[in-house]
C-alpha cells in the first residue's frame, strides 16, 4: 500500500470515528434538555392548583402572585451567574446538581405545613431550575454547528414545553386524584431520576471524548484562544456581554415575549377562566394545554424557519406582532371576556409564538464570541424572567385592588373588570417585545450589522 493510500485510509477511518462520535450528540442533547423540562413543569405547576393553595393557606391574589413570582425573581437573578457556571463548571455537573436541588424543593413543598415553608420550597425549586436551560444551551452550542443551532434549540424548546404540557390538564387530573401534595412528591421522584440520567449520559463537548470542538471545526477559536478565554474574570465576561449593544434588542424581545406568556398563561389563566367563565379546573386547564401544544410546535417551526431562510429578524417580528394582537383581543374584546370559542385559537397562537425564544438564543450565538455564550444566553434569559418576576405580583395586586368583596368559600372571587385591568400588564410586556423585534439587526447570513 502506498503512503498516499495509507494516509487516505487513516483519514477515512478518523472521519468515520468522528461521525460515529458526533452521532451521540443527539442522546446527550436529549437528556440535557430533559433536565430543563423538569424546571418548566414547576414553572407552570401552580396554575392548576391555584385555588387549592389559596384555600389551604388562606392566600390573597397578591400573596399567590408573590409565590409564583419568586420563581422568576430567582431565575432572573441567577441567569448571569448560571451562564458563568455553564461556561466554567460545565453542563453535566451543573444540570445534575441543579436537579438535586429541585428535588429537595419539591419535597419541601409537598410537606409544607405553612405558607412560609411552601415559599422556601418554591425558592429552592426556582434556584435549582435556574441553572438548567443555559447549561442545555451550552450543550447545543458545543455539539452543533451555527447553521443548526436555531433548529436544534427550537426542538429543545419543543421537549421543554412537554413539561409545561404535563403541568396543564394532566397535572389538573393528577391533583383531583391524589392531591397537590402527592403531585409534588411525584415531581420530586422524576427530578431525581433525570439527575441520575444526566450524570451518566451528558458530556460537555466533543473535546471531552477526544474530538475537535465545533468552534475549531468552524474556525471560531483555536486551542490557544480557548485557553485564554477560560481565564476571563466574571467582570470581563459581564462587560463583554452587556457592552454588546446588538444584544439589547434581543433582551427586549425576550422580556416581552416570555414575560407576557409566563405572567398570564403559566400563572393566572386557569383562575381567570374558572372565575370569569365558570369553568371547572380540568376544563380550564385544557386552554393551558392548547397553548403548550402551540409552544411545542412553534419552538420547532420558528427555529427551523430561521435557519431555513437565514434570518433571525423575520420570524421574531411575525411572532411578536401576532402575539400582541392576541393579547389585545383578550383585553379589549367584550370587556375582557372574549367568546370562549375564540380563546382556543388565541391560546394556541400565543403559545406558538413563544417559538421566538429559540431564535433569540440562536441570535446570541451569532452575536457573541464562544467563550461568553453561556453568559450571553443568561443575559437574554434574564430579560425573559425579569418581565414575569415584575408582572406576576403586579397582576395579583391589580386583582386585589379591584376586588369587590365577593367570596366562594375561602377563595376570593374577582370580577371580569379586575381581570381586564390586570391583562393590560402582559399587553405592555409584549408591546416591548414587538419594539425589540423592530430594533433587531442581524444580516441574513447570521453576521451582525453595525447599529
Amino acid at each position: 500500500m502506498t503512503r498516499d493510500k495509507l494516509q487516505a485510509t487513516v483519514t477515512a477511518g478518523w472521519n468515520d470515528a468522528i461521525a460515529a462520535a458526533y452521532r451521540q450528540r443527539w442522546r446527550i442533547w436529549f437528556v440535557a434538555v430533559l433536565g430543563h423540562s423538569v424546571g418548566l413543569f414547576h414553572r407552570a405547576a401552580l396554575g392548576p392548583m391555584a385555588d387549592r393553595l389559596m384555600a389551604d393557606f388562606g392566600l390573597t391574589a397578591s400573596a399567590f402572585g408573590s409565590l409564583g413570582a419568586i420563581y422568576y425573581y430567582v431565575y432572573a437573578a441567577m441567569q448571569l451567574p448560571s451562564g458563568t457556571v455553564a461556561d466554567t463548571l460545565g453542563p453535566r455537573k451543573t444540570i445534575t446538581f441543579c436537579l438535586l436541588i429541585t428535588t429537595a424543593g419539591s419535597v419541601i413543598m409537598a410537606l409544607a405545613p405553612s405558607f412560609g415553608v411552601l415559599y422556601v420550597g418554591r425558592l429552592l425549586v426556582s434556584f435549582g431550575a435556574s441553572f438548567a436551560w443555559l447549561s442545555a444551551l451550552k450543550v447545543i452550542m458545543n455539539w452543533f454547528r451555527s447553521r443548526e443551532v436555531a433548529t436544534v434549540t427550537g426542538l429543545a424548546g419543543a421537549i421543554n414545553n412537554s413539561g409545561q404540557l404535563v403541568a396543564a390538564t394532566p397535572l389538573a387530573l393528577l391533583i383531583i386524584v391524589i392531591g397537590w401534595r402527592m403531585s409534588f412528591v411525584t415531581a420530586a421522584a422524576v427530578s431525581l431520576g433525570v439527575a441520575a440520567l444526566t450524570w451518566f449520559v451528558v458530556r460537555d463537548g466533543p473535546e471531552k471524548v477526544g474530538l475537535p470542538s465545533i468552534a475549531e471545526l468552524e474556525n471560531e477559536a483555536t486551542p490557544a484562544a480557548a485557553e485564554a478565554a477560560s481565564h476571563l474574570t466574571l467582570r470581563q465576561r459581564l462587560v463583554t456581554v452587556c457592552g454588546n449593544t446588538k444584544l439589547w434588542p434581543v433582551f427586549l424581545v425576550a422580556l416581552g415575549t416570555y414575560g407576557a406568556y409566563a405572567t398570564f398563561f403559566l400563572n393566572w389563566l386557569v383562575v381567570y377562566l374558572m372565575q370569569t367563565y365558570g369553568l371547572t379546573r380540568d376544563y380550564a386547564s385544557n386552554f393551558a394545554l392548547v397553548s403548550a401544544v402551540g409552544a411545542i410546535l412553534g419552538t420547532s417551526a420558528l427555529g427551523f424557519m430561521s435557519d431555513y431562510i437565514h434570518s433571525r429578524r423575520i420570524p421574531v417580528i411575525l411572532a411578536t406582532t401576532i402575539s400582541l394582537i392576541c393579547y389585545l383581543l383578550i383585553a379589549f374584546w367584550n370587556g375582557g371576556k372574549p367568546p370562549l370559542v375564540a380563546l382556543w385559537p388565541i391560546s394556541f397562537l400565543i403559545g406558538f409564538n413563544i417559538g421566538a425564544m429559540p431564535v433569540t438564543y440562536a441570535t446570541v450565538r451569532d452575536l457573541v464570541s464562544p467563550e461568553v455564550r453561556g453568559m450571553g444566553s443568561g443575559f437574554i434569559n434574564m430579560g425573559a424572567f425579569a418581565g414575569a418576576a415584575v408582572m406576576q405580583p403586579l397582576f395579583g395586586y391589580v386583582l386585589d385592588l379591584n376586588w369587590q368583596g365577593e367570596m366562594m368559600g375561602d377563595i376570593r372571587l374577582y370580577p371580569v373588570e379586575a381581570f381586564q385591568k390586570a391583562i393590560f400588564l402582559p399587553c405592555t410586556l409584549i408591546a416591548l417585545g414587538f419594539l425589540g423585534a423592530l430594533l433587531l439587526r442581524v444580516r441574513r447570513n447570521g453576521t451582525p450589522r453595525t447599529l
